[in-house]
């Protein structure tokens, strides 16, 4: 008489692992792409007589806003491999925007260096 064969030890069942975050989405990437036209149309008013110093309090944290949720869509792009399109486009937004605002302050304050006061004598 044969014995009969042994079966191969398994090892135990393990449990599933927890669920990770879903890779399908970008949040912050998401979030640069809605902000950033925002920052983007206030930053065009900034050019305007009077309405433009309301503007640029708007415009300025809202491009700066933009521009980091940009930057952290990138890195979180990286890590999960989604979203890189919408972090850059967020980011082109945002430095639009700043550009705008800071070619603005730069032609505004420049109009000073050239007023010459006629000295009377």
């Amino acid at each position: 008489m044969t014995m009969p064969a042994v079966p191969p030890h398994q090892p135990p069942f393990a449990p599933p692992s927890p669920p990770r975050a879903d890779p399908t989405t970008n949040g912050t990437a998401i979030a640069s792409v809605i902000v950033g036209p925002i920052a983007l149309f206030n930053s065009a008013f900034v050019p305007l007589p009077f309405i433009g110093f309301v503007a640029v309090f708007a415009a300025f944290p809202l491009a700066v806003a933009t521009i980091v949720l940009g930057h952290f869509g990138l890195r979180a792009a990286q890590r999960y491999g989604v979203g890189r399109v919408m972090a850059v486009v967020g980011l082109v937004f945002g430095y639009l925007a700043i550009g705008i605002i800071l070619a603005t302050a730069t032609l505004f304050f420049s109009q000073f260096l050239f007023i010459r006061t006629p000295i009377a004598g």
